[in-house]
């Protein structure tokens, strides 16, 4: 009888090798980066160099939680980072580099283990994964070098690829759109800067949100308010999410976490834990009512005055750290994110088409705005004039469209490209000015209430007038609006 259970269970292990299956990790395990302690980042690097000097890896941390509990899964790249888990918890995808001189590319791990199985081949390498709905997974490309996150001439934009097909480009910002994470509901949170004319100015960043087709980029929170520098965005299972703020860029600046309501988060910014805490490096969702974070606490229970990172388990409504849940003195232990199978996020049923060059915009009063005006007494407006940003960064004005009696306008803009817009009165003078940062989809179909308006309005029940006639239209290659019917 035992011969043939110890038969039976050879057997399933051979079949398990065979197929390239590994067991699925114990309950409660955790996928953790760590960073090797003192090892300096090299010469000449990328931003992700800086952020996992070589040595870097991520690992699979199972119960205890102790020094032999640790199982590599980065085996055979010179670094890793930046872990997600898949929705089904099957599947570890994260960012690695397989040699001294190799581009950054995302990898993607049986969350048991295994080899690491390279699933991007993006020219100037890859970061920062999340999994979208319909195992989408979405990243960031190219990699900045370091030092030029926000003021490189080819910032790192959002790419989506779906199971077996080419990536596709979901960002058109001026600045690099990183740090995706995707929401229960199926919009795409990512981090970039304030929209600025002045591209070499100070930097402020902030967080927005697309579909998971690169539509209706809008606001999320930061904006207006604390710290210029944000990374790092999770949502948490109470409706809040939490994000690292900093008030310099990069990995060693000292950064506490933040959080604000999903249904407010324009007015709910505040700081997540009511502990001080001397560098926080990541917060995850561990269930509703637990929350999972790497900190840096020297002093507190458990910890010596020079410490290192470690992974801490608390409630969400803790006042005070226990000691840590996880710590290795010769390793940071950076960023740790539960195993654990969740609710596939929504999708969202698309209207883009990949090969149309325009999109539409839409906009039910342009005189709706809370942007102060260039003259303090406007006057409606008569006219909206429309500039692109092309890829080397220059301005090119698209041309000018008639603003109805309403306000309202009706446009056919290119697609693929950041946008920009200028209020002008009857003699072409400037009321406000909104700096290039949207972009249409090819055939997107984009409506806004006015420029700049109030994060509360909602629109009237009226059928615009522009909506009555045939839409204005601005090319690139044809600044000149088509023929149309004179607005009321």
């Amino acid at each position: 009888m035992m011969n043939a259970r110890k038969s039976l269970l050879l057997g399933a292990a051979v079949v398990l090798s065979l197929a390239g299956c590994h067991p699925a990790p114990p309950d409660g395990s955790i996928v953790l980066t760590q960073t090797p302690v003192g090892v300096p980042p090299p010469q000449a690097t990328t931003v992700m160099d800086v952020r996992y000097p070589p040595g870097s890896r991520v690992v699979l941390l199972v119960p205890p939680y102790g020094p032999d509990s640790v199982r590599e899964l980065s085996r055979g790249l010179v670094a890793a980072g930046d872990p997600c888990v898949s929705w089904n918890g099957r599947y570890v995808y994260f960012t690695g580099k397989s040699a001294e001189n190799a581009d950054w590319q995302i990898y993607q791990v049986e969350a048991g283990g295994g080899q690491p199985q390279r699933v991007t081949e993006q020219p100037g390498g890859a970061m920062d994964p999340a999994v979208a709905a319909h195992e989408e997974l979405v990243f960031s490309s190219p990699v900045p070098k370091a030092g030029q996150l926000w003021n490189t001439h080819e910032p790192a934009a959002l790419y989506g690829k779906l199971p077996d097909q080419a990536p596709h480009r979901l960002t058109f910002s001026p600045s690099s759109a990183v740090g995706a994470t995707v929401l229960h509901d199926g919009r795409i949170l990512f981090v970039t800067a304030k929209p600025d004319d002045n591209r070499h100015g100070p930097t402020h960043l902030c967080l927005f949100t697309i579909n998971n087709d690169g539509t209706e980029v809008a606001a999320y929170a930061g904006q207006d308010d604390g710290a210029d520098f944000v990374r790092r965005p999770r949502e948490l299972r109470d409706g809040r999410i939490a994000f690292l703020a900093a008030r310099a860029e990069g990995p060693e600046a000292t950064a506490w976490a933040e959080g604000v309501r999903s249904a407010a988060p324009f007015a709910t910014r505040g700081n997540l834990f009511p502990f001080p805490t001397d560098s926080c490096r990541s917060v995850e969702a561990l269930s509703e009512n637990e929350l999972l974070a790497c900190i840096e606490t020297p002093g507190t229970v458990g910890r010596s005055m020079t410490v290192n990172a470690a992974v801490y388990r608390f409630a969400a409504d803790a006042t005070a750290l226990d000691k840590p849940l996880f710590a290795q003195p010769q390793w940071n232990s950076i960023e740790a994110t539960p195993i654990i199978a969740r609710t596939e996020p929504a999708g969202h049923t698309s209207a883009v088409m990949p090969t149309a060059t325009r999109g539409t915009a839409f906009c039910l009063n342009v005189n709706d705005s809370i942007a102060s005006a260039a003259d303090r007494n406007p006057a409606p407006a008569s006219a909206l004039r429309v500039f692109a940003l092309t890829g080397s960064g220059q301005q090119c004005d698209l041309g000018k469209v008639p603003v109805a009696s309403d306000g309202s306008v009706l446009v056919y803009l290119p697609a693929g490209m950041p946008l920009g817009f200028d209020t002008l009165d009857g003699q072409g003078k400037l009321l406000r000015h909104q700096p290039a940062f949207v972009w249409l989809q090819p055939g997107e179909n984009r409506a806004c209430v006015g420029c700049h308006e109030s994060r509360n309005h909602s629109p009237q029940n009226l059928r615009p007038l522009a909506a009555q006639l045939e839409p204005s239209r601005l090319d690139l290659a044809d600044p000149s609006p088509a023929p149309r019917a004179v607005m009321p």
